[in-house]
């Protein structure tokens, strides 16, 4: 998906994605981060599964490393000297420490969403119904009582259109966080965009 060049931009569509979609929402700790998952040497593995079947299957200590509160020499996460798997220098720079001083990062972004999603009750509890979109766009309407949410989520890495479903007429939802533009029938969405529309008609 493109995470590897531009980590910050995927990791909160792909949470904006999760966050819209029906069901119970399962964050994994580090995901709020946009955290790579971290290459563990063979040396360092815990997990039985990596070390039995190393190189083929690598294990899952890879998104099991400590979570990184700080840049600190155990990342927030323990004051001993040597964290039961090592922390990558690329969580460090994304700790949360580092992250909260920067309004446009993964962890700000993602709080401003889940925010936003709390006053939205169609996003919490309501049915879904999608729509049929061209790659790399994925879109679904979330109906709840009379209302109706459109969600188009932009997963590649080049501006893309999307034709309003027919029949409504929608407005476009802000305080979440994304910018994307309606424009004559259809929205407007930038690279790892999205958008949020409530159908008016």
């Amino acid at each position: 998906w493109g995470a590897d060049k531009d980590s910050t931009a995927v990791a909160a569509v792909s949470l904006a994605v999760l966050l819209s979609l029906r069901g119970s929402v399962c964050l994994y700790q580090g995901e709020e981060l946009g955290l790579p998952e971290a290459d563990v040497p063979y040396e360092a593995l815990q997990d039985p599964y990596g070390v039995a079947f190393w190189p083929e299957f690598k294990g899952r200590d890879g998104c099991r490393t400590p979570m990184p509160w700080s840049g600190a020499a155990g990342a927030g996460f323990t004051s001993g000297k040597k964290p039961w798997l090592p922390i990558p220098q690329s969580h460090r720079d994304r700790a949360v420490s580092v992250q909260k001083k920067d309004a446009g990062s993964p962890l700000n972004r993602v709080s401003k969403f889940l925010r936003w999603r709390q006053s939205q009750p169609a996003l919490l509890t309501g049915a879904i119904a999608f729509h049929d979109a061209p790659e790399p766009l994925l879109a679904f309407s979330r109906k709840l009582g009379g209302e109706t949410l459109l969600c188009v989520f932009n997963l590649g890495a080049k501006p893309m259109r999307f034709a309003l479903p027919a029949g409504a007429d929608y407005a476009a939802l802000d305080g979440h966080g994304f910018t994307a533009r309606l424009q004559k029938g259809t929205v407007a969405l930038p690279a790892r965009g999205a958008f949020f529309g409530r159908a008016i008609s």
